[in-house]
């Protein structure tokens, strides 16, 4: 546009603007806007909900306790062996871990892992706060 083009829009505009009246708000809008406000705030607010009912977790106490009871009635407690006595169980992690005894890292190794696991926790809290104050402006 040129000069001559935006003057006249600018004119325009201006008498558009002197004809329109001045609107004010009431005299309560400052009221009224906060109580729409307060209203929307308590709906949007969380609502505590446990994963599991309590129905649910009695069951599982019950079914626990039962177990317990169970086992003790089974191996006994005062007898002066205890049950885990009588579980035979021998771990052997020498096939699993044999191919260690043997094996050695360069340095270059040994330092990337330590430096990804370092920027590994770096990471994690700086994310953290990220995502708190992202979800703030939201």
């Amino acid at each position: 546009m040129d000069k001559h083009e935006e003057k006249k829009l600018e004119a325009f505009v201006d008498r558009l603007m002197a004809d329109a009246p001045l609107e004010s708000p009431s005299e309560d809008f400052t009221k009224n806007l906060m109580q729409q406000i307060e209203a929307q705030s308590q709906k949007e607010a969380f609502q505590y909900k446990p994963i599991m009912s309590r129905p649910v977790l009695v069951g599982l106490f019950v079914a626990f306790s039962v177990l317990m009871v169970y086992v003790i009635s089974q191996y006994g407690l005062g007898d002066g062996t205890s049950w885990f006595d009588k579980l035979t169980w021998e771990p052997n992690f020498k096939p699993l871990w044999g191919w260690l005894e043997n094996y050695t890292s360069s340095k270059v190794l040994v330092y990337a892992v330590l430096l990804f696991g370092f920027l590994f926790f770096v990471q994690v809290p700086w994310l953290k706060k990220h995502m708190d104050r992202t979800a703030m402006l939201e």
